[in-house]
């Protein structure tokens, strides 16, 4: 059974769900791409920053899970909504990484300059603070996101379709001789 039965507090299926995060994702991963290819451009020495270039090689891939969700929704096939889920988990896991050593380092830096660490402390504490707030922030929509999903992908790994009723089978076979008329039509759960 799913872990949620609709997305958005009951207003629309999992389905639905699936499209809306993949639009999501693939606006700000656009964004993404946009901001990196901007920082590019704007560099005077003509040395592309290492970070932007592996932040559009990662939106881009993240734009081909996204059209690969978009495919997996339409198409039925839970494999593309679990690729999905293990790219964002693991894009979610490289991001905290990334965050915890930020926030080490500039804590090394509040302790390294000495008389001025208080004024630097004043200075780094609210970006850090609010470094924090935005991943948290993109953590949880990832985290939602990723429960409804994997919803999606438990319905049709079980067979259960839109409505949330396990789809059924009707078969009908010939009559033997001897039975009552309607004794050969049978019901088989998906």
């Amino acid at each position: 059974m799913a872990i949620l039965q609709h997305c958005c507090c009951g207003c629309c299926s999992l389905r639905v769900g699936c499209y809306w995060i993949a639009s999501t994702w693939m606006t700000m991963q656009i964004a993404g791409i946009a901001s990196a290819a901007k920082n590019i451009v704007s560099t005077t020495d003509g040395a592309v920053p290492v970070s932007d270039a592996v932040n559009i090689a990662i939106y881009s891939v993240g734009i081909i899970i996204d059209i690969l969700l978009f495919i997996g929704v339409m198409k039925e096939k839970k494999e593309l909504l679990l690729s999905w889920v293990i790219f964002s988990v693991c894009c979610t896991l490289a991001s905290l990484g990334v965050a915890i050593y930020v926030t080490v380092v500039w804590l090394g830096v509040i302790h390294a300059s000495g008389d001025a660490s208080e004024l630097a402390a004043l200075l780094i504490g609210p970006f850090l603070a609010g470094a924090w707030i935005i991943w948290g922030f993109v953590a949880l929509i990832t985290a939602y996101g990723c429960l409804v999903v994997y919803s999606h992908y438990q319905n049709l790994r079980d067979g259960v379709v839109e409505g949330g009723q396990p789809g059924m089978v009707m078969t009908v076979q010939a009559p033997q001789p001897g039975l009552a008329p309607g004794a050969a039509v049978s019901f088989t759960s998906l």
